[in-house]
């Protein structure tokens, strides 16, 4: 029995498929309103169908740009939505460029909600101006608290001198429901897999080039598996039209699908700014290759990558060299490979235990924790094992 809880409103920017089943589990905690705008097609978001959950209520809004396309964005209707429903709490993503992340601040002053940020944070920022640093200020003061990524997000902020009171942490991560366990892999997979959106910046013309070398130089049979799509499929998918090895599934979200696929596979490899990618390889019993720019990674998920112990973290100024040299250390090191599995696979467990949804709740609503009848209902690796036993 479910008692009667808050309602909180999520916003988000878009409503991407691996958002939405964070924050289905989250309204078996609380009833949960989802604001977004649509994605655009080409973005490889993928189409998110709508919830079908009588405690999940979802509302369109467009983003308009007056200002163009990095300031100044508005998600048309939110401020008409928090009138009319005066939720309990408000959730919003930390983009301070949209200025409907201001407006949602200060309505939520006006109304007495209290608003949580959920974002980056500062991590992507070597050093702050003093415009920056007032702005970082303003909004900390506005918000009830700062939900961080993951705990190098708060100590971004710690780093730039911010006070430590007003952040809290929910590491970022997705339970797969289909996770390789490392005891399923054989010791004689030869493949590389690769999953993430087919974009500016992910470096897998690079990635080629290392197994290319790899299988020219070394004579190592290696293989390249690609999930994903996106704006840049169709200069991978020329990329790939003279190479045999290099198999593209295109865009899956299919969890299962791409479990099979992992299973031809021993290591995961991002070779450009990496996110969320990095757990889902970790999730599949692969150790995660990528580099150790950390600031520029589009997420701060690569932080999650003990390097050395379940993944390697390659030099970002000589990419060509040392990528290279990683791949081919696992490739032709199977005792490693395999303790590495081991770890990157533990690291996995550490992250969805417990999961984002119940992280969130804990934070939204301390009183309440996580709730013993809505813990057993979060997915749990052990339910996850049974799935993919029963798969096989």
């Amino acid at each position: 029995m479910i008692a009667r809880m808050k309602r909180v409103c999520i916003i988000q920017p878009i409503l991407t498929n691996y958002c939405l089943p964070v924050f289905t589990e989250m309204s078996l905690f609380c009833p949960v309103d989802l604001v977004f705008s649509p994605a655009p097609s080409e973005t490889g978001f993928g189409g998110v169908p709508p919830p079908e959950n009588d405690r999940l209520r979802y509302f369109v809004v467009p983003t308009l740009k007056p200002f163009g396309e990095r300031l100044g964005m508005v998600q048309w209707g939110i401020g008409k939505y928090l009138r009319r429903e005066k939720p309990d709490v408000i959730m919003i993503f930390g983009n301070p460029r949209y200025l409907t992340f201001w407006t949602t601040l200060l309505w939520g002053k006006l109304l007495r909600i209290p608003v949580y940020v959920h974002g980056h944070g500062l991590y992507k920022k070597r050093r702050i101006s003093g415009l920056y640093r007032l702005m970082t200020k303003v909004f900390l003061k506005l918000a009830a608290s700062y939900i961080c990524y993951a705990p190098i997000v708060r100590q971004s902020f710690l780093d730039h001198g911010f006070p430590g009171r007003k952040l809290s942490v929910a590491h970022n991560s997705h339970t797969n429901h289909f996770p390789v366990w490392p005891q399923e892999k054989t010791g004689h997979e030869k493949g590389v897999l690769f999953i993430g959106r087919l974009r500016e910046g992910n470096q897998l013309p690079l990635l080629m080039r290392s197994l290319e070398r790899i299988r020219r130089v070394d004579g190592l049979p290696l293989t390249l598996h690609v999930v994903g799509n996106g704006e840049k499929a169709g200069l991978i998918q020329n990329e790939a039209r003279e190479r045999p090895w290099i198999v593209l599934h295109g865009e899956l979200f299919d969890q299962e699908r791409i479990r099979d696929v992992s299973l031809d596979c021993f290591l995961g490899c991002y070779p450009g700014n990496a996110g969320l990618s990095v757990e889902h390889l970790m999730s599949l019993s692969l150790p995660v290759i990528t580099h150790d720019d950390l600031p520029s990674h589009q997420g701060p998920e690569p932080s999650f990558i003990r390097d050395g112990v379940s993944g390697l973290l390659f030099d970002h100024r000589t990419p060509e060299e040392s990528l290279y040299t990683a791949i081919k250390s696992l490739a032709t090191d199977p005792s490693r490979l395999a303790t590495m599995r081991q770890a990157a696979f533990e690291d996995y467990q550490s992250l969805v235990n417990p999961p984002l949804a119940a992280r969130f709740w804990s934070i939204l609503d301390p009183r309440h924790g996580s709730p013993q009848g809505e813990a057993a209902a979060s997915p749990s690796l052990e339910s996850s094992r049974a799935k993919s036993a029963s798969s096989r």
